[in-house]
């Protein structure tokens, strides 16, 4: 064992320097055998592997007796002719170095040995044998390969017709006699397997992908299309570009692989974006996993050693924005790359961002409104692709902020971001806010599809329960403007029809839209059960825009009584009864029988909607 801080420190009272020494502690190598084996035949590969004890590492060194050193521990030796020769081996370590010598007799007469490079293989797919026999030239070789094929090829290749399991003869001769050698070969058919995805997706919308294969399959890898791959029988996947994708899927067993594709087209439609989420935590700031939120295919930077970002003096009448602006272009030059356009949209945006946070008292990357940095883009014209937000606060100048995105991973692949081109800067100083200073950055790509809109519910969530006589508050996105004409309706699906609930054209804020309606009131529902809500973008009978469906449980109070009709009887008038005299009966001619009349149809009690 080394000891390296086994060390004489003593200076000399006239202030030398100290004195250092490594001690190595262990015990010196013992070999209690060179070689397993003490006679080959000629040609035949052979390893020395002796047996040695001590403290490592021990290192070997052998002379062979035919004038080759090897310092190799281990090795495969092989000797071109016959005789006697006297191997020597030498193992040392730190503390001393022994020797052995062994004696190995080569011999000229034939040994059949062989292997193959796979004795698991598929239908059709060759197998490669290696001939490892020994014996005095010239050598014959006559190679079976179960199948009712043979070869006289020193280290024929073989391809299997069929699966079952081959047993392989190798028969050698030389002048000295004969030797056989057997391997047994077992072929097998690659699996069945299929794939199902979806023909489209929107882009930034989780895709499932389901493999189907037989019992044998070990293994299944997705090539997404996208230079990105999955594995595994379940797959979810999120595609940030649009465009069309060839998916495909290889499945494999011991025998082999069998590969089946599907082309999948992205829509631009749906949400994607590029940023961590930061969060406060009891204990203080904590980042979230990418996944977390939304995918983030941006692929991460490396530091060799902490990033520091030097200030600058920069002109006097420079806003904190623009310092912000130019930090983020210097620390990308440091890193080799292009500077960004500021872009007006964008510096809006991020604008927008850092007052919000500051009059709402929060950080995150989420709006007070519920709004997604994507969609706060196009809420502010800006037309080309998303690449990413970042924020910071309490940071009092602009090159903080940066050196504190620059060494965080998640940020650092944002300012780093090699497609990004565009860029918007954001600043708010408020001592009245929490953390005094924000700071936000929204990054672009000119060259990328614009993202969006999309009609985005937020609330409830999926599978939300509620009385049937409660107010429900239905809450959605909409980035964009509406027109005078255009307005939002919220529908309900019992599984037959829809059901208007009620219509909407203003937002309750910034991009959040909401309605408070009672399924009952609005709609005289009384049957428990999921329903489906949606909100529909309309301009007269035309849909613009549409959600997702979602799924919504109503059910009925049991503390409040289903109304049951009080039934008032009719009365009936009693006639008073008077004396009819009577005449002479005159002859009546028969009448036709009359026709009864139908009874009116049954009225329903409705009720308008809520505006």
């Amino acid at each position: 064992h080394v000891w390296p801080d086994a060390t004489s420190d003593k200076a000399g009272q006239d202030g030398g320097d100290a004195i250092s020494a490594t001690v190595w502690v262990g015990i010196p190598p013992q070999i209690s055998q060179v070689a397993a084996v003490s006679q080959v035949p000629v040609g035949q590969p052979v390893q020395l592997r002796p047996d040695v004890t001590g403290s490592g590492p021990i290192a070997q060194t052998w002379y062979l007796g035919d004038g080759r050193r090897l310092t190799v521990n281990d090795p495969v030796v092989v000797y071109p002719a016959t005789g006697i020769y006297q191997v020597t081996l030498d193992a040392a370590n730190p503390l001393q170095t022994v020797s052995r010598t062994h004696i190995i007799t080569v011999v000229p007469h034939a040994v059949a040995q062989f292997t193959a490079e796979d004795w698991t293989v598929g239908v059709d797919q060759p197998v490669n044998f290696i001939n490892q026999s020994g014996g005095q030239p010239p050598l014959s070789y006559r190679w079976e390969f179960g199948d009712g094929l043979d070869s006289t090829e020193a280290n024929p290749s073989h391809i299997y017709a069929a699966p079952g399991s081959y047993l392989v003869h190798l028969l050698i001769t030389n002048g000295y006699g004969q030797s056989e050698a057997y391997g047994l070969v077992t072929v097998g058919l690659p699996p069945v397997a299929d794939l199902v995805i979806p023909p489209s997706v929107p882009a930034g919308v989780s895709m499932a992908g389901q493999a189907y294969g037989d019992d044998t399959v070990q293994s299944y890898v997705w090539d997404m299309g996208d230079g990105r791959f999955r594995e595994g029988s379940a797959i979810n996947h999120t595609y940030i570009l649009s465009g069309d994708y060839y998916v495909l899927l290889t499945a494999s067993n011991e025998y082999g692989s069998t590969q089946a594709g599907r082309w999948i087209h992205v829509d631009p439609g749906a949400l994607s974006t590029y940023l961590p989420l930061i969060v406060n935590t009891n204990e203080g700031t904590a980042v979230l996993a990418d996944s977390e939120l939304y995918p983030l295919d941006l692929e991460p930077v490396e530091l060799t050693e902490e990033f520091h970002m030097e200030p600058v003096e920069l002109p006097a009448n420079l806003t904190q924005a623009e310092r912000l602006l130019f930090y983020i272009n210097e620390a990308r030059h440091q890193f080799d790359l292009p500077p960004l356009h500021q872009i007006y949209a964008l510096n809006v945006a991020a604008q927008q961002h850092v007052d919000d946070m500051a009059d709402y008292a929060y950080t995150a990357h989420v709006g007070s409104d519920g709004s997604y940095p994507v969609e706060r883009l196009l809420t502010f014209g800006y037309h080309a692709g998303y690449a990413g937000e970042a924020t910071a606060w309490g940071f009092e100048h602009a090159y903080e902020a940066v050196e504190f995105w620059v060494n965080s991973p998640p940020h650092r692949r944002i300012i780093l971001n090699r497609n990004a081109t565009d860029v918007g800067v954001g600043y708010r100083v408020d001592f009245n806010a929490p953390n005094v200073w924000y700071w936000t950055a929204e990054f672009g790509n000119a060259y990328g599809p614009q993202t969006g809109p999309f009609l985005r519910l937020s609330q409830p969530e999926a599978e939300y329960a509620s009385y049937l006589t409660s107010l429900v508050d239905y809450r959605w996105n909409w980035p964009l403007p509406l027109d005078e004409d255009e307005s939002f309706a919220v529908y309900l699906y019992d599984g037959r029809q829809a059901q208007l609930l009620g219509e909407v054209n203003e937002p309750a804020l910034g991009t959040l839209y909401r309605l408070q309606a009672s399924a009952y009131d609005t709609l005289a529902l009384q049957a428990d059960g999921t329903y489906q809500w949606q909100v529909k973008l309309q301009k007269g009978q035309t849909v613009l825009a549409e959600s997702d469906l979602q799924p919504i449980v109503l059910t009925w109070d049991t503390a409040v009584p289903f109304p049951t009709p009080v039934f008032t009887p009719t009365p009936t008038a009693t006639p008073e009864l008077a004396p009819t005299p009577t005449s002479t009966p005159s002859p009546v001619w028969p009448t036709a029988t009359p026709i009864p009349t139908l009874p009116p149809q049954p009225i329903f009690p409705t009720a308008a909607p809520d505006q």
